[in-house]
């Protein structure tokens, strides 16, 4: 079957389109479109044009730019097309190949589409973008944003409580628990800055659940940090207020988060991707690593999909030296390897390999941080088995047999 590669490189406002044969040929020579349903629709035609018959197949390929490509590829996977993803150090690549390594929007589309004829002549199996793993990918970013949200917000608070109570984050470190927050509240007033008894503060403690030797140490050693402030007077209304509007906006950013992990767990529910047969991977956590991978069978093995991830070990030579290794390499995505973490951290507990393998680390002297690294690189590695192969989890006879 011939194919015609369309290449497209997108911008905010617009994008550019080119058509090649499998020859090289230009058949469309590259044109400009706005990002709206009529020149979509436009360029839909113009690319249907293209085809000599009806056996002639059409692949398209775009530059991954951050979110400008993300309704350009939603409206042409609705309508039924092949759509390949680039990373623009792939085209970046092309572009340095050529002699006058010149770069124009027009010119990066004839790019993108050489390099979707080059995978077709080549036989290589990209990531062809698909609307379960783009839905997984966007909820599971509006997670991670949340929570980077969040602990900006406890960043800030503990900057303003450094100097209305230095110590108090000492304390209690997670200033933005309910105990804290709660003290917070009826101490941080303009009328009254500290006005709280030792005793409410301790009540408060007791209440969500802390030791009563603990709350009574906490409480007191809270009441004397209260009673010595030395806030100047003419800081004090700034830092009340700003106390007061972290608090609320963390209110209302938890209130987000719950009804963002209820959205994501019904997603989950409708797509049921194989992943969530292992223990210890919960919805959240599924659909940020599935979200991130996309389709596993753009890997050729575990190895590198391992490494895209960022948990490959270093390798460090100089000179005559011995190769040795260092620690993992971090070239992947970040979002990826936290939520990794996250279930392991469950999976230690629940999933029968990933505790064998934590247990046996931790007995040969590894540092608790280490094995779970490991664990995080096996987790990584029955994702892409059971996701390539579509199979649910099963334990291995060798582990049922330790």
């Amino acid at each position: 079957m011939k194919y015609n590669n369309v290449g497209i490189d997108v911008s905010k406002y617009k994008f550019d389109a080119c058509v090649m044969n499998d020859e090289g040929e230009i058949l469309l020579e590259p044109r400009t479109y706005f990002q709206s349903k009529d020149d979509m629709d436009r360029f839909i035609l113009d690319i249907e044009n293209t085809r000599t018959d009806y056996d002639t197949g059409l692949k398209i390929g775009l530059e991954s730019t951050g979110t400008y490509h993300r309704n350009l590829m939603g409206y042409l996977l609705h309508h039924g097309y092949e759509v390949k993803e680039y990373n623009p150090i792939e085209i970046c690549t092309l572009r340095k190949g050529t002699i006058r390594n010149a770069k124009t929007d027009k010119i990066d589309a004839k790019l993108v589409a050489k390099a979707v004829r080059l995978d077709f002549i080549q036989n290589t199996e990209r990531y062809l973008s698909d609307q379960d793993h783009i839905r997984m990918r966007e909820l599971g970013l509006l997670h991670n944003n949340l929570a980077e949200k969040v602990a900006l917000l406890k960043t800030e608070l503990k900057e303003s409580l450094t100097v209305l109570c230095p110590g108090y984050d000492i304390i209690l470190t997670d200033v933005l628990g309910k105990s804290s927050k709660e003290i917070l509240r009826k101490s941080v007033k303009l009328t009254a800055l500290f006005d709280i008894s030792q005793k409410e503060i301790e009540n408060i403690m007791l209440k969500n659940f802390m030791s009563p030797t603990n709350a009574s140490d906490k409480s007191n050693r809270i009441k004397r940090i209260f009673d010595h402030s030395t806030v100047p007077e003419y800081y004090k209304e700034s830092l009340i207020v700003d106390v007061k509007f972290i608090l609320d906006q963390h209110d209302l950013l938890q209130n987000q988060k719950r009804m963002l992990d209820k959205r994501i767990e019904r997603a989950m529910r409708d797509i049921d991707p194989v992943s969530l047969s292992i223990p210890g991977m919960g919805p959240i956590s599924c659909a940020i690593i599935l979200g991130i991978l996309g389709n596993v069978k753009r890997f050729k093995n575990s190895r590198a999909v391992v490494a895209y991830a960022g948990l490959d070990p270093r390798v460090i030579q100089s000179g005559k030296s011995v190769n040795r290794r260092g620690g993992i390499s971090k070239r992947g995505n970040r979002y990826l390897r936290k939520a990794l973490h996250n279930a392991v951290l469950v999976g230690i507990n629940k999933n029968p390999v990933l505790k064998r393998k934590y247990a046996r680390m931790k007995d040969n002297g590894k540092n608790p941080m280490v094995a779970l690294t490991a664990c995080s690189r096996k987790l990584l590695e029955i994702i892409y088995s059971v996701e390539k192969n579509q199979k649910r989890f099963y334990i291995p006879k060798y582990v049922l047999d330790d």
